[in-house]
C-alpha cells in the first residue's frame, strides 16, 4: 500500500505533536519517499549480483577462447613456417 502525500503529512504532523519535531522528521526520513515497493530487499540484490557474476563469466570466458582460438592458430602458423624453413 502506497501512502499519500497528505497522509504522509498528517502522520509527520501527529509524530511531531507526539514526540517533537526532531524525532518526527527522523522517523519521516526513515520512510521510503514513493512506498515499500520501490525499496530493494537483500534478497533482490544477492539475486541481481549473482546473475551479472554469471553474464560477466560468460562474457569474459567466450572473449579469453576466442583469444585463446588466435594464438594457438598464429602459433601453429609460425611453427609450420619455422620447420619448413629448417627442412629445407
Amino acid at each position: 500500500m502506497t501512502i499519500s502525500e497528505s497522509r504522509r503529512f498528517v502522520l509527520h504532523r501527529a509524530l511531531r505533536d507526539q514526540f517533537g519535531a526532531s524525532v518526527a522528521d527522523t522517523l519521516m526520513e526513515h520512510l521510503p519517499p514513493a512506498g515499500w515497493g520501490d525499496v530493494a530487499r537483500q534478497s533482490d540484490i544477492e539475486s541481481l549480483r549473482v546473475n551479472l557474476k554469471n553474464e560477466i563469466n560468460v562474457l569474459v570466458t567466450e572473449k579469453l577462447n576466442t583469444q585463446l582460438r588466435w594464438v594457438i592458430g598464429l602459433f601453429s602458423a609460425q611453427f609450420i613456417a619455422l620447420l619448413a624453413i629448417a627442412l629445407r
